[in-house]
């Protein structure tokens, strides 16, 4: 009997981390629809690549885990700020929205990757 109250409450853990991480990326797509005035094309490749990332992001915001990874070189940051302003500009919006939801605060390396997977999801589709 504890066996499976216990199993069901890792259960009920899990589906509430997925349904919070799936509101907070279509609150994202929302923000790139908007900012972009597209609708995303849902089928293709750059869509999945950022998807992916965004879950991974988020999951490891929502675990409160620290990114491992080196941190980048300034100047990438800015040259990328500079090049791809208004993937830069979304990025920041993203930040906030995040920030209001959930109190987290994204790193620089989290937004230059956000940024350069918006250049990506968007480049592509803008007309």
């Amino acid at each position: 009997m504890t066996y499976h109250l216990v199993n069901a409450a890792s259960n009920d853990a899990q589906v509430q981390e997925t349904m919070q991480i799936t509101n907070l990326i279509s609150g994202i797509i929302s923000i790139i629809q908007f900012q972009y005035n597209l609708t995303l094309d849902t089928s293709s490749f750059n869509y999945s690549r950022f998807i992916t990332h965004l879950r991974i992001l988020l999951v490891r915001l929502l675990r409160k885990e620290t990114n491992q990874n080196p941190k980048l070189d300034p100047s990438l940051l800015s040259s990328m700020k500079v090049k791809y302003n208004k993937a830069y500009d979304t990025a920041e919006r993203f930040a906030t929205y995040l920030h209001s939801k959930m109190g987290w605060t994204l790193d620089s390396d989290d937004k230059f990757y956000l940024e350069l997977h918006i250049f990506r999801v968007t480049s592509r589709q803008e007309k």
